[in-house]
C-alpha cells in the first residue's frame, strides 16, 4: 500500500520557491484521469482540499505557472490513489512526456541525438521558472550521455518521475527503445545536484 500523504507534507512543499507551466501538471492529471477517470482526478482535488491546498484541475491554463509543489503534490496522490510502487511512478514519468508540446518539438525537429541533449536546458527553462539541465558529457562511441539537474529539491519521489520523463526523452531522441537511465548523484544524498547517465 502506498504512502499517504500527510498535511506536513504538503506544507513543506508549498514553501519552497520555484514554478512550472501548468501543461507539466495536466499531463500528470491526464494519467491519472486515464487510470482512474474523471472520477479519479475528483478524488485528487479532494485529497488536496485536506491537505490545504486546493487546487482544481479545470481552472489550470497550461502556459501559465503554478507552484511546483502541486505538481508534486499530484503525483504523490497518484502514487497514493493509484497505489504505485516506484516502477509505477517511472511510467507515470514517462507518460509525462506523450503531452508536453515543448518536448515532442525538441525531439521532431532536433534529428540529432547530439543536438537534442544539447538544446534541453533550454526547454527546461520553457518549463520551469528555476533550475537548470546541463549536458555534461555525450558519447556517441560509447553510447552514452551525462547530464545534470541542479536547483531542484522537492521530494525524493522526483527522482525516480524524472528518471522516466528523461529516459523516455532519450529514447525518442536517439530513435533505440533499449535505453537505460541511473540517477548516480543526487541531492537527498548530499550531493549539490541530480546527476544521471543515459546508455544505449
Amino acid at each position: 500500500m502506498a504512502q499517504k500523504v500527510e498535511k506536513e507534507t504538503a506544507r513543506n512543499l508549498m514553501i519552497i520557491p520555484g514554478n512550472v507551466r501548468g501543461t507539466v501538471i495536466l499531463a500528470d492529471a491526464e494519467y491519472i484521469r486515464q487510470k482512474l477517470g474523471n472520477q479519479g482526478l475528483k478524488l485528487t482535488e479532494k485529497r488536496l482540499r485536506e491537505l490545504g491546498c486546493p487546487f482544481l484541475f479545470d481552472e489550470i491554463k497550461p502556459m501559465e505557472y503554478y507552484p511546483e509543489a502541486f505538481s508534486v503534490l499530484v503525483i504523490l496522490l497518484a502514487r497514493e490513489l493509484l497505489d504505485l510502487d516506484d516502477e509505477g511512478v517511472f511510467e507515470m514519468g514517462k507518460s509525462g512526456l506523450k503531452h508536453s508540446f515543448f518536448v515532442r518539438i525538441l525531439t521532431k525537429y532536433f534529428l540529432s541525438a547530439k543536438r537534442c541533449f544539447e538544446e534541453s536546458p533550454t526547454y527546461w527553462k520553457k518549463h520551469f521558472d528555476f533550475g537548470t539541465v546541463e549536458t555534461v558529457k555525450f558519447d556517441e562511441q560509447k553510447r552514452s550521455a551525462v547530464f545534470r539537474v541542479k536547483g531542484y529539491k522537492f521530494h525524493p519521489i522526483m527522482c525516480i518521475y524524472h528518471e522516466g520523463y528523461f529516459q523516455q526523452i532519450a529514447q525518442m531522441a536517439i530513435g533505440k527503445k533499449d535505453v537505460t537511465i541511473e540517477e548516480t548523484k543526487c541531492v537527498f544524498k548530499g550531493e549539490p545536484y541530480h546527476e544521471y547517465i543515459i546508455r544505449w
